[in-house]
């Protein structure tokens, strides 16, 4: 099992950033929640909004930041994600580079959910098939049983 999440992760690695931030808002959707995905370019620090009503009224407002690199993110990012609008937002940054030990401290001062690749696939895997199927077009999968 262990070697077919590193498949996948594996996957997950040759996406692009813009790929990355639809894939991340299409298990978001699974999780049943409407996304608004920033446009390319400059976004303010938030890649997607993601809500429970079909406005964006209800609480609780998701902000996510997703860098896809092989760097890990820096304390400044996530301090950079909880000064963008909306403030009162939760916050989740999703980094396929992981996080340095200080990103994780004020992560963690903050209430920022943080999740890293080995998260993101396990995420993926146990929402999959409530993805859109664009979303799924990005990361094809095919379901396989293998015995205990």
């Amino acid at each position: 099992m262990k070697t077919l999440l590193m498949m996948i992760q594996d996957k997950v690695d040759k996406l692009d950033p813009w790929q990355m931030q639809d894939l991340v808002a299409g298990l978001l959707q699974a999780m049943g929640y409407n996304v608004q995905v920033s446009p390319k370019g400059p976004d303010g620090g938030v890649d997607v909004l993601a809500y429970k009503d079909a406005f964006g009224f209800e609480k609780p407002v998701i902000k996510v930041q997703v860098k896809h690199r092989k760097s890990a993110a820096s304390a400044p990012e996530i301090q950079q994600l909880l000064g963008a609008n909306p403030i009162d937002a939760n916050c989740l940054f999703v980094s396929t580079g992981g996080f340095t030990s200080h990103a994780e401290a004020v992560a963690k001062h903050n209430s920022v959910k943080l999740i890293d690749l080995e998260e993101l696939v396990n995420l993926i895997v146990h929402w999959y098939e409530n993805m859109p199927s664009d979303a799924r077009a990005l990361l094809p999968l095919q379901k396989m049983y293998v015995p205990e």
